[in-house]
Order: structure tokens, then C-alpha cells, then sequence
């Protein structure tokens, strides 16, 4: 069996389109790790003889892990679903930068790209 060839650095579909980037950020995130379902909870046995607080248990527990959840899956979910790649005039730059860029490559360059990241 032949394997394809894997390259780490790139990515596995197409960045500059929104399927891609769905696509990628299905692959990268796994909701199973912001749930608990009520089979593991229950063999505990504290869990067991509180039988009444299950309901109330969960709600709080959804509550507090309201924060979490959205650093587990909506920062993912930020990060894959809008581009990251992002460009801008080199007229619009601080002025600091902007003379460094004009100094260095004169008026050839027009437009400066980054990487929005977090």
C-alpha cells in the first residue's frame, strides 16, 4: 500500500475558501471534548445516591463551562472559519513602518500582508 505524500507545513484543503477552512476546522476540533455524558458520571458513587441533582448538576455544570467551551470550540471555530491571511495599503501603515518599508524597497510595494492570528 502506497502512502501519500504528507506535508505538515501545508494545509489539507484549499485556506482561501470557506469550505476549506470548514472543512479543516472539522477535522481540528472534537466536541466530545467539552462533554460528559451521563454514563461515566454515573459510576460514580456519590453520583448514584444523588439520583434528584442530576438535572441541576448538569445545568451548572453547562454554565461553568460556558467559558470553556468557547476557548475549546469557538476560538477553533474563529481561527478555521475566517481567513487569517489579511493585507493592507503601506499608505495606511504607522508612519515609523511605513518609511522603513519605503526606505527599504522604495514605492514598489504597495500592499503588506500578516497573519491576523489570535
Amino acid at each position: 500500500m502506497a502512502l501519500s505524500s504528507f506535508d505538515i507545513d501545508a494545509p489539507r484543503w484549499d485556506q482561501s475558501t470557506f469550505m476549506g477552512r470548514l472543512k479543516h476546522f472539522f477535522n481540528i476540533t472534537d466536541c466530545r471534548t467539552a462533554l460528559l455524558p451521563d454514563s461515566r458520571l454515573e459510576k460514580y458513587k456519590f453520583m448514584q445516591r444523588i439520583t434528584f441533582l442530576h438535572g441541576p448538576i448538569q445545568v451548572m455544570c453547562t454554565i461553568m463551562s460556558s467559558g470553556v467551551f468557547h476557548l475549546i470550540f469557538m476560538v477553533p471555530a474563529a481561527c478555521s472559519l475566517f481567513p487569517q491571511r489579511c493585507s493592507m495599503a503601506v499608505s495606511k501603515l504607522e508612519p515609523e513602518l511605513r518609511d522603513s518599508i519605503r526606505s527599504q524597497y522604495g514605492d514598489s510595494i504597495r500592499h503588506v500582508y500578516f497573519n491576523k492570528g489570535l
